[in-house]
């Protein structure tokens, strides 16, 4: 597959962490259902996942305390 997930826009405090935060969030999506890398739409899914990991890390400060829970992850990917 080839192409991009959008962003997420956010009010960026601190960058620490955030790739891995995308990366940890991505691995454990693939892990659980390798399947995943054959199916576009459900990739890009799990794109957009560890893109809103990423993007919720970066507005705390520090890398652990920063990682962001399955439900503010929720709240991003739901708009609210």
């Amino acid at each position: 597959f080839r192409g991009s997930v959008d962003p997420f826009h956010v009010n960026a405090v601190d960058t620490t962490g955030a790739g891995d935060s995308y990366v940890g969030a991505l691995l454990c999506n693939i892990v659980d259902d390798r399947a995943v890398l054959e199916d576009e739409a459900r990739l890009r899914e799990v794109l957009r996942f560890a893109n809103a990991c990423g993007a919720i890390t970066t507005t705390k400060k520090g890398a652990i305390p920063a990682l962001p829970t399955e439900s503010e992850v929720q709240s991003l990917l739901n708009g609210n």
